[in-house]
């Protein structure tokens, strides 16, 4: 399990959204939102 200590507040709503069972997110949307070539990427330097 990843450290909530070091994540952006975007990566926080989205880990809350992935560990909420009412809620569509899964890890699937946590990688593309650390893929570079997704649009859902977070890229916290722009």
């Amino acid at each position: 399990m990843p450290s909530t200590n070091d994540m952006s507040s975007e990566e926080l709503d989205l880990w809350s959204d992935i560990n909420n069972p009412n809620n569509d997110a899964d890890m699937d949307d946590w990688a593309d939102a650390h893929n570079p070539n997704n649009d859902a990427y977070l890229d916290d330097d722009e």
